[in-house]
């Protein structure tokens, strides 16, 4: 064999010439046909959305896609979804619009040659990747596509756009969007990021300007929201981790209507931030859960705080006026009836459960009281909410209650209730001869041990009320009097004070025992003109009793006590002064309790006798 370079060169077969001719005639004429079937998927795409009654309104671009013919998948790239500048047809109750551009669409399972053949996208799953996302809102109800009409036989001969009369998706994926939604009539600005949506068994009809929509399984979760609001009661508003997950959804929706049902749902969020519309105060939570199935609701962290000082928040009311601020460690919601809220606006729950509760307020005694303001007791305000109201228990724990009041000399006085727990049962509007029930146990001025129950009757304006403290020292309560009265305990023990009694609309009574010994009191008498229902209101001159009994010879001082409302002033007001009066009436005793008392003394020398 001859294998010299100068040797005899081999010529190119003939077959191979052939082989390697066709393969490149296969390849142009593949790249040919591929470019050229791309083109017709591109055309039957845009031919099938401009076949429907959305391409009025809306248009659809996109460069250019991929097809994977075995699979039945197509890519679609740079995607945009856009209103047009001038819509083919005008659609009166369309007053809204939505846009969207995407980095790609994935079309999964799609029936090509129905699309190729006859304009029409039948199809499983939709991928969208990236989406940036705008809605432009307007109207109370935001209408963004146009409805199926129903036209006379001879109009829909002639009508060459198909309505959206049914869709169905077996599974639809988007991730990571953006969206920007406004809302020029309310001036309203959301931006929202990270936006991931799933849904699967997707079933959607519309028939007469109506949509049926039916879903197996949906879910959104949203990284972050963030939201500017120009009118009502909010300024601007925060939130992260936002989920919310669906079980068999069917959604109805029309012009006037909307009507929904679904097996389960639940949502959470993170890190609320609400800042109120005057930026005075500010709401903020750390988490919220809730679940239909459980029928419960959990929240973390709840705050409701000013952001300015009390003088700046009490110059926007000319009167008296009680502002409120405080927080929340947890709030448990057990057995909500989640049907009754959502489709009869009925709020029925089981039980509430409170941790850690901080509430403190404030209010100017400089300014002037509302001749026109008349508070209700709890039970009439609760009998008053329009919507069916029935919760069977309240019950808080850790209870702290801070009220400053501005005195009328422009001082500041406070009393603090702490360590408390509370229970508050059947707040209802329902039942009209049942009873709204307070029961609290707590600390005075963090000294002074307490329990108290409130019974609010919900058929009229009365509620009965009895108390308990234990024996502890008298000026512990200087924080408290001094707040009410011109006087101050330099000395004495509390051995015991129970009292009960009855209020009603404009009257309260009931009896005090109050047992105390070594009794010393300071009294300011310049103030005295301008006290009312004071400790020594009767005779400042009286020698007051400094212990109760007087010797152990003696009955106890147990004395009836009677106040009148204040109608401009809440039943806390007549509360203090029930207590108020029957220590004064325990201390300096009027004529019918001296009567009462003279009596029980010839009741004790008697049974001596004996």
């Amino acid at each position: 064999m001859d294998s010299s370079p100068n040797g005899p060169k081999r010529k190119w077969s003939v077959f191979k010439t052939v082989v390697v001719s066709g393969c490149i005639i296969l390849l142009i004429s593949g790249f040919f046909i591929y470019r050229n079937f791309n083109r017709l998927l591109s055309n039957a795409l845009l031919n099938t959305f401009n076949s429907s009654v959305i391409s009025d309104v809306y248009e659809l671009k996109f460069e250019n896609l991929r097809v994977k013919p075995l699979e039945g998948s197509i890519r679609v790239y740079n995607v945009s979804w856009v209103p047009r500048d001038k819509p083919l047809k005008n659609y009166p109750y369309i007053n809204s619009s939505f846009s969207l551009h995407a980095e790609n669409f994935l079309l999964e399972n799609v029936e090509i040659r129905t699309l190729l053949k006859e304009n029409r996208l039948i199809l499983k799953k939709v991928h969208i990747i990236k989406p940036e996302i705008e809605l432009n809102l307007n109207g109370e109800r935001h209408i963004i596509l146009p409805y199926a009409e129903k036209k006379a036989e001879e109009e829909k001969v002639k009508e060459k756009k198909r309505p959206i009369e049914s869709f169905i998706l077996s599974e639809f994926v988007l991730k990571e969007a953006s969206l920007r939604s406004v809302n020029s009539e309310k001036k309203r600005h959301f931006s929202i990021g990270d936006i991931n949506i799933s849904f699967s068994g997707l079933h959607l009809l519309s028939d007469s300007l109506k949509y049926q929509l039916e879903v197996s399984k949906a879910g959104l979760t949203i990284g972050s929201i963030t939201g500017d609001l120009q009118y009502g009661p909010i300024k601007n508003i925060r939130f992260s981790d936002f989920k919310i997950g669906i079980d068999s959804l069917e959604f109805r929706y029309s012009l006037d209507t909307m009507i929904y049902r679904f097996y389960d749902f639940n949502t959470a969020m993170k890190d609320l931030d609400i800042q109120t519309s005057d930026s005075t105060y500010q709401v903020m939570m750390n988490s919220f859960d809730l679940s239909y199935q459980d029928r419960s609701i959990d929240v973390k962290e709840v705050s409701f705080k000013p952001n300015v000082s009390q003088a700046v928040l009490q110059r926007a009311y000319q009167y008296q006026h009680t502002e409120f601020s405080g927080s929340v460690g947890s709030v448990k919601l057990a057995e909500v009836n989640f049907d009754s809220l959502f489709y009869e606006e009925k709020l029925f729950i089981d039980e509430i459960v409170l941790e850690n509760v901080k509430a403190f307020l404030y209010k100017d005694r400089t300014k002037p009281i509302d001749a026109e303001k008349y508070p209700e007791y709890l039970g009439q305000t609760i009998m008053g909410i329009s919507n069916s109201l029935h919760i069977r228990k309240i019950s808080a724990t850790g209870v702290q209650l801070k009220n400053t009041e501005r005195k009328p000399d422009k001082t500041e006085a406070s009393v603090l209730i702490s360590k408390g727990s509370l229970s508050v049962e059947n707040i209802t509007n329902l039942y009209p001869k049942e009873k709204l029930t307070i029961s609290a146990e707590a600390y005075l001025m963090d000294k002074v041990k307490f329990n108290a129950l409130v019974s609010f009757r919900y058929d009229k304006p009365q509620f009965s009320f009895e108390s308990q403290l234990g024996k502890f020292n008298l000026p512990d309560l200087n924080g408290l009097i001094g707040a009410y009265t011109p006087a101050k305990i330099n000395n004495g023990i509390a051995d015991e004070i129970s009292f009960s009694g009855i209020a009603e609309e404009k009257t309260a009574s009931g009896t005090m025992k109050f047992l105390y010994h070594d009794l010393e009191i300071d009294l300011n008498l310049e103030d005295q003109a301008k006290w009312k229902s004071s400790l020594v209101a009767l005779a400042a001159n009286t020698v007051l009793n400094n212990s109760n009994p007087s010797s152990e010879k003696l009955p106890p001082r147990i004395v009836q006590f009677s106040v009148e409302r204040d109608m401009n002033k809440a039943f806390v007001n007549l509360l203090v002064k029930s207590i108020l009066d029957g220590m004064k009436e325990t201390m300096i005793m009027s004529k019918k309790n001296r009567r009462t008392f003279r009596e029980a003394k010839r009741e004790v020398r008697k049974e001596k006798k004996e």
